[in-house]
């Protein structure tokens, strides 16, 4: 056995480092169980309450999130009594003025947001009272917003009392607005702000993406019947039917693990943000993916989508037709299963620890790379009723799409790789297993 004095750097750094509490690889699956359910209760409870859209959403968030949350806590209490978790320790006593810094830090975050929403035009009509893209959103925060500073004040209490350091981002930030510029740690000044403005893009998107795909959880007569029929003669219009409900399905999931993901970031589940990307590189190459710059940038720049999708170009030829919408299916299946593995902790430009299990067990960036294949398999760009050149065109301009998330990966590679010791381990355990696979060297370690 190698003495100390011949580690790495990286394995001395590894062995310093207080163990991060990973989830168990189970924790995402108890959250798509929640989801199965939430889905089951909007079906049949769901029209007897005649519920708004944003309390819907709501509530299929809460379906999957408080049994993954339920599992983690009692995994990280289980964790605590084997020896030290990340940031958590004993029970310290309770600070009431501390509390009452990170309130302040809390409203003024929430203060700040508000303010940018306002101003930024792309929000801005939503606060009207004839709504806009993001009414439900901005709407269900109106409704739930005081609740949930209600629920932040108790948390906040408890969790104070059981830290590492209590002077949080949170508490630092309650300086700055209070003035006391003099105990202010400006390194988690600027990482809390940077994952506020994280929480700020995305919360709204994200929510108003699972809004706008409820009704399509509905199970109606159309789907039975076409359920029915799969496996006895199915017509094509039965298969789309089933085909749209699936691809729904599939990418609800996805919406509300992320929604769930940005809202709770909570350090009792080890589910808060260790460090957000700090390069306005890493920033825009995730944001690009985005609306509203993926409209003005994919428009002018990257419009691989060429003249039809898939259905429409292959609408003669049913057997293509069906092994395509089928790889299509597993490509955004195994992208969802990525989003699973994370379970609470899923996040954007945000570190919150290493996930090594799933898909990326294979490869460090699955979604990344079945999210390009499925974009291949929906727009087959090469195939263009204008002409061979701009099919052509076409595949440059995926190529284009491929390399903005190439980008993405190496900026998120540097962040990990720059702060957490343990990103560099998983980084050469891929290498390693990948090169196995090569010889054909499946069952060794």
């Amino acid at each position: 056995m190698a003495s100390s004095s011949t580690k790495t750097p990286v394995a001395k750094a590894s062995a310093e480092k207080k163990p991060d509490f990973i989830p168990s690889a189970y924790t995402g699956w108890i959250g798509f169980a929640g989801f199965v359910v939430g889905v089951l209760w909007l079906n049949i409870a769901g029209p007897l309450y005649q519920l708004s859209r944003y309390w819907e959403g709501l509530i299929l968030m809460g379906f999957t999130s408080v049994p993954m949350l339920a599992f983690d806590i009692l995994g990280l209490c289980y964790s605590v009594r084997g020896g030290p978790v990340d940031g958590i320790t004993r029970q310290r006593d309770y600070s009431i003025g501390r509390t009452v810094q990170k309130l302040i830090g809390l409203l003024a975050s929430v203060g700040l947001l508000a303010l940018l929403y306002w101003i930024f035009p792309e929000y801005n009509p939503s606060f009207r009272p004839d709504g806009g893209f993001y009414s439900n959103f901005f709407t269900l925060c109106r409704l739930a917003g005081p609740w949930t500073l209600g629920v932040c004040a108790v948390y906040f209490y408890f969790v104070d009392a059981r830290l590492n350091d209590p002077r949080d981002g949170y508490w630092h930030f309650g300086r700055v607005v209070m003035l006391g510029f003099d105990e202010v740690d400006w390194a988690k000044v600027r990482n809390h702000l940077r994952t506020w403005a994280v929480k700020g893009f995305f919360m709204p998107l994200m929510f108003t993406f699972l809004c706008s795909n409820l009704p399509g959880l509905h199970w109606r007569e159309e789907h039975a019947a076409a359920a029915a029929q799969l496996f006895h003669g199915a017509n094509m219009n039965q298969l789309q039917a089933l085909f749209i409900y699936a691809n729904n399905f599939v990418f609800s999931i996805d919406l509300a693990f992320v929604a769930c993901g940005y809202v709770l970031t909570l350090r009792v589940a080890q589910s808060h943000v260790r460090s957000a990307e700090p390069t306005m590189l890493g920033w825009t190459a995730a944001l690009i993916c985005y609306q509203p710059f993926w409209k003005t940038f994919g428009d002018l720049y990257l419009g691989y989508w060429s003249d039809g999708d898939w259905q429409s170009k292959l609408s003669q030829h049913s057997g293509l037709l069906i092994a395509c919408g089928a790889g299509i299916l597993i490509f955004e299946t195994i992208f969802v299963w990525a989003t699973i593995s994370f379970g609470l902790r899923f996040s954007n430009l945000t570190h919150r620890g290493i996930v090594t299990k799933g898909p990326y067990y294979f490869t460090k960036h699955p979604a990344y790379i079945s999210k390009i294949c499925a974009f291949f398999l929906i727009a087959l760009p090469w195939i263009d009723g204008r002409g061979a050149d701009q099919g052509l065109r076409n595949l440059f301009m995926l190529g284009g799409l491929c390399f903005v998330y190439w980008l993405r990966a190496r900026t998120e590679e540097r962040h990990l790789s720059s702060i957490d010791p343990a990103y560099a381990i998983y980084t050469e355990e891929i290498r390693l297993r990948h090169r196995r696979w090569l010889r054909l060297q499946f069952g060794r370690r």
